[in-house]
């Protein structure tokens, strides 16, 4: 199998199940908003984001060390799993306190602060999930994880319909998530000891202190990248209200939802392209094509869902919402700046400059921050949906500047200027908006986008090329 085949047996795995886990989880999203309203629903949102925030004090920047490094020499599995877990329990329970004594300094409700309890439990079990992950990933076995992504969300959503058929609080929705994380994690363990027949290592402190100090750099850089996509919704909970809170994580559910397309796609190629680190020629032509794709497809995305966000967010959330549809025009054009700046995370890691990803989530974070506490109590939820556009973009324009050195330079005027062109002209063609159901126009534009692309030459000979690589003639 070439390495095309590689990326497109893992892509492929893991995006059918993803595509799946991100179906069920619109549902069960939807219905909760639906069913809590703004208020409830922010509650919900701010918990799950104090949580992650936190809870990356019990990953600590292990899990992509353990994929980099396993994938680099399988038989450091054992070695890995038995002291990281060990690390993860300690972690874990300072991240717990941590919580505990955050949720306690502001005057919130009591149901509020029962909800972030039980989502720190949640994000705890969580934390151990994501080793076996990692591992998963880095022998090149997404199906397993797959399989965990889809349990978790099937549990979940029959959760959420039980709790709305019964008429449940809050609460009862933040423990689906704890009991939905501790099934995925006896799933994992058991997939662990039963298909790869790894036994745990023993406990190395010096191993330990290693691991550590490697991963490092990518706990702080993971420290300051969840706060910079998770701050607001925090600081909005702090400087406005948790109504402001719902109709802000309303939209930005909704990016979530795309957000696996960069995840799958970066997940896939990390053991790959850490496997040919120091092959230059290699990683050119993954950052390049990669670029070209995420711009093709993140550009009409962002397009289409500006122009029919009132549609969307009426249809999906009903007019209670309609405060985030302004929220969702602005926070979708992050899209295509997620697109490259996980994939350019990715190959920063894998060639070994993850200290680079640290300085570039360290100036995004601090102006996330800076930006948000000047701007949302004058201009509330709109402030932080246009914070996080900048955000991104700023990290998209550093991380360029570092591959440019250690990778190659690319010609985004010449790789931008054909989607975006196809884009004005399908976004012109669809803004005439004609009486018919949203969905249908939709469908037309991308039909007319892409056979713009055809028309402006966009794909190349080299493209199709790929296309034979990863799927070869079978010899008859």
């Amino acid at each position: 199998m070439n390495t095309l085949q590689r990326i497109v047996k893992n892509t492929s795995v893991f995006f059918i199940a993803q595509v799946i886990t991100y179906i069920i989880a619109f549902f069960y999203t939807i219905n909760m908003a639906r069913y809590l309203g703004a208020e409830g629903f922010g509650i919900l949102t701010f918990g799950l984001s104090l949580v992650m925030i936190l809870g990356i004090t019990a990953d600590l920047g292990l899990s992509p060390l353990v994929v980099r490094e396993v994938s680099r020499n399988k038989s450091l599995t054992s070695q890995y799993a038995s002291n990281v877990m060990v690390l993860k329990t300690f972690l874990s329970l300072a991240s717990i306190i941590l919580l505990v004594v955050i949720i306690n300094l502001q005057n919130y409700s009591s149901t509020t602060v029962q909800v972030v309890y039980m989502l720190g439990l949640w994000g705890a079990v969580n934390s151990f999930t994501l080793l076996f992950h990692s591992l998963f990933q880095a022998h090149e076995k997404m199906e397993y994880q797959s399989i965990s992504s889809i349990i978790n969300s099937v549990i979940i959503f029959l959760g959420v319909i039980f709790g709305i058929i019964q008429g449940f609080d809050v609460l009862w929705f933040a423990f689906i998530y704890l009991l939905a994380g501790l099934i995925v994690l006896v799933y994992c363990l058991a997939i662990y000891y039963r298909r790869f027949r790894i036994n745990m290592g023993e406990l190395e402190i010096n191993f330990l202190k290693t691991s550590i100090m490697a991963a490092l750099p990518l706990s702080v850089a993971s420290i300051f990248s969840i706060i910079a996509f998770r701050v607001d919704a925090v600081l909005l909970s702090f400087l406005q209200d948790t109504t402001a809170v719902g109709w802000y994580g309303a939209a930005y559910k909704l990016i979530e939802c795309l957000m696996f397309i960069p995840m799958v796609y970066s997940a896939a190629i990390f053991p790959v392209v850490s496997s040919f680190h120091s092959l230059k020629k290699s990683l050119n032509l993954i950052y390049q094509k990669s670029v070209k794709y995420s711009i093709i497809l993140g550009l009409p995305l962002a397009a289409i869902t500006t122009i029919y966000s009132p549609e969307i967010i009426n249809l999906l959330y009903g007019n209670s919402y309609s405060a985030s549809v302004i929220a969702l025009q602005i926070l979708i054009w992050t899209i295509p700046f997620l697109f490259l700046t996980y994939l350019f995370g990715t190959l920063l890691i894998s060639i070994d400059k993850q200290n680079l990803i640290l300085k570039t989530t360290g100036i995004t974070m601090s102006f996330n921050i800076v930006a948000n506490i000047l701007l949302i109590p004058s201009y509330g939820y709109i402030a932080a949906s246009g914070v996080t556009v900048l955000t991104e973009a700023m990290g998209t324009i550093i991380c360029v500047y570092y591959l440019s050195r250690y990778i190659t330079t690319l010609n985004f005027r010449k790789i931008l200027i054909k989607p975006l062109l196809a884009t004005v002209i399908m976004s012109t063609v669809l803004l005439i908006k004609p009486s018919l159901p949203f969905m249908i126009p939709i469908i037309y534009g991308f039909i007319l986008y892409f056979a713009l692309l055809l028309l402006f030459k966009t794909f190349t000979p080299e493209d199709f090329d790929l296309i034979r690589r990863i799927y070869p003639k079978k010899d008859s």
